[in-house]
C-alpha cells in the first residue's frame, strides 16, 4: 500500500511541488523537498506499511527535489504551496489513503505551478 501511496503521491509532486507550515515556499525546490517531509509524516502519522525513516530523502531522490522546477511558460505560486501542503495534512487518514493514492490530491495543489 505504501508504494502505491508513494507512487501516487510522487506522481502529484512531479506535477506539484508543495510545502506547508513553517517549510520553506521560496523555490520549486524548497517545496519539492518539503512536500516530501509533509507526505512521508502523512503516511507515518497513518500508519502506512513500509515507510522507513529514509522515507523523505528517498522520495526528495526520486522527484530529483534539488532540480525541481514548473513546467516552462508557467510560475511558481508559493502561497499555493503552503497551502497545498496544509490541505495535505489536515487530510484523515482514510482521504490520504484513498484520494491520494488515487491521484486525487487537494485542489489546490493543481494551482502550484499556472
Amino acid at each position: 500500500m505504501l508504494r502505491r501511496f508513494t507512487v501516487s503521491l510522487g506522481l502529484t509532486a512531479v506535477l506539484v511541488a508543495a510545502c506547508g507550515k513553517g517549510a520553506d515556499t521560496s523555490t520549486p525546490a524548497a517545496a519539492c523537498t518539503a512536500y516530501s517531509s509533509a507526505f512521508c509524516d502523512k503516511a507515518k502519522a497513518c500508519g502506512a506499511a513500509g515507510v522507513t525513516p529514509s522515507c523523505s530523502t528517498d522520495l526528495q531522490t526520486a522527484l530529483d527535489c534539488p532540480h525541481f522546477t514548473c513546467p516552462a511558460g508557467t510560475t511558481f505560486d508559493s502561497g499555493a504551496a503552503s497551502q497545498c501542503i496544509d490541505a495535505i495534512n489536515g487530510l484523515s487518514c482514510t482521504d490520504a489513503a484513498n484520494g491520494l493514492a488515487n491521484d486525487s490530491a487537494p485542489a489546490v495543489c493543481a494551482r502550484i505551478c499556472r
